[in-house]
């Protein structure tokens, strides 16, 4: 469906209604030029009369001469008779004396105009009266409007008209815009504002406005936010406090195999093998099923051991994060014969607080089962690096970036679950950092995690 702007419904609206109102007014003032017109015709048909019937007074009484009747020098030379036709008819009908003006040399309107007038209304309808004299008729008076020169007025009375509508509706529609851009100011900063926190800047305000309407939408918004905010930053403190217990569970989980589990696996292998030496003297038929034990044992030692290594490496703690990667990118690589996976770490991410260090590694492991499994590439680079921002506050950023070459179409439907982008996103998230999407240089996707280091606090200190 499309979309209106406000203020441009508003002018449109302000334009039909100056429209319509300029219809009605335009009919008004043809109605009442007609009616003027008549009128006009009316009165000057009345004073006609009055006058002659002074003049047959006069006639009867000898004063004036009957040729000389009607006499029309008073309204030959008079201005309100422009426009009119006068006539005198005798009492038998015959036309004695009749005077038209027309003062109008060129007539300048459409013929739409005079079609649309003539049908409308009746311009030439004469106004009679009739003289008398002792009860004796005298002769008639008719008095018609000229077409032409009422024509002429009514298209100028239409221009007239259609100048002030142009000016009005101009003038409105200017002061509506200024009106508008003014009052319509806010919902631009308010739209800044919400696509600021749709793209998850939850710092993001409303300033104050004068409008106390929009102001009080300005103050709902500011209150979500911070409704957000708090609740996006416990969710961060439980997100973070999960996690570390998670790995707790894990580290007591690890301890417990190794000591119990790999123990008894060691034991049940040194009994396999004195087994193995005295089956050997005393019964060598049991050597076969005694070594299938040992191969037993020794194949569950290496479950163990890659199950220990899923769970926790151990050299993360003894030989920090840097050679932990490149110890799993090896284990990977080893693993994963058309996949090649080439690994650069910063020499400072030794230095790395060990929950965020541990989450980075458990962030690569799931990038790198994702590639396995779903980007069908044959190349795929991670870097890990330390970024110091130079300012008045010097913080400190770790950037992980892991791209590869596969076959990507659309990195904006990528975070769903089943692919392991989701429980990176909410590790990133945990920790404060931001998560990018995007296609690597290579064709396939580039990950890009960015934590800050400066302020970090300890999942053991979350309550």
């Amino acid at each position: 469906m499309k979309t209106i702007r406000l203020n441009h419904l508003l002018m449109l609206i302000v334009l039909l209604s100056g429209v319509a109102a300029l219809f009605l007014s335009a009919g008004i003032a043809l109605y009442k030029s007609d009616t003027k017109s008549r009128q006009q015709a009316h009165n000057l048909a009345d004073t006609v009369k009055q006058q002659l019937d002074w003049q047959w007074l006069k006639v009867e009484n000898q004063v004036m001469n009957r040729d000389q009747f009607p006499d029309f020098y008073l309204w030959k030379n008079s201005a309100s008779f422009a426009g009119l036709c006068l006539t005198f008819e005798n009492a038998h009908g015959r036309n004695l004396r009749s005077l038209c003006r027309d003062d109008i040399s060129e007539e300048h309107w459409p013929e739409w105009f005079e079609t649309l007038y003539l049908t409308l209304f009746e311009p030439g309808k004469e106004a009679i009266q009739q003289v008398t004299f002792d009860n004796n008729l005298v002769g008639k008076v008719k008095v018609a409007p000229n077409e032409i020169v009422v024509l002429y007025q009514a298209w100028q009375n239409i221009l007239y008209l259609m100048e002030v509508c142009f000016i009005i509706v101009l003038t409105l529609c200017i002061l509506l815009y200024l009106s508008l851009r003014w009052i319509l100011r806010p919902i631009r900063h308010t739209q800044k504002v919400l696509r600021q926190l749709e793209q998850g800047d939850l710092s993001a305000r409303v300033p104050t406005f004068h409008v106390q309407e929009w102001n009080q939408t300005g103050n709902v918004i500011n209150e979500l936010a911070s409704s957000l905010q708090e609740t996006l930053d416990e969710r961060k403190q439980l997100s973070l406090k999960l996690l570390h217990i998670q790995e707790n569970e894990r580290r007591h989980l690890c301890r417990e195999l190794h000591d119990e589990f790999g123990q008894s696996l060691t034991g049940l292998r040194a009994i396999a093998y004195y087994l193995d030496e005295e089956a050997q003297i005393h019964c060598p038929e049991l050597t076969e099923k005694i070594r299938q034990i040992s191969k037993i044992s020794q194949h569950m030692m290496e479950l163990v051991k890659g199950l220990l290594f899923r769970l926790r490496p151990a050299d993360i703690d003894e030989l920090g994060l840097a050679e932990s990667l490149h110890n799993m990118v090896d284990n990977w690589n080893s693993q994963h014969q058309g996949v090649h996976c080439e690994l650069v770490t910063d020499k400072q991410t030794d230095q790395i607080p060990s929950p965020i260090a541990i989450n980075l590694l458990r962030i690569v492991q799931e990038s790198l089962t994702n590639i396995a499994k779903h980007a069908s590439a044959s190349e795929a680079y991670i870097q890990l690096q330390i970024l110091t921002e130079q300012g008045a506050h010097s913080e400190q950023h770790l950037q992980l970036a892991i791209q590869d070459n596969g076959d990507l179409k659309n990195s904006d439907s990528l975070i769903k679950p089943g692919n392991g982008l989701l429980g990176i996103k909410e590790r990133i998230c945990a920790l404060n950092g931001e998560l990018e999407l995007q296609t690597s240089e290579y064709g396939g996707l580039e990950v890009t995690a960015m934590i800050p280091l400066t302020v970090y606090k300890d999942a053991d200190e979350v309550s």
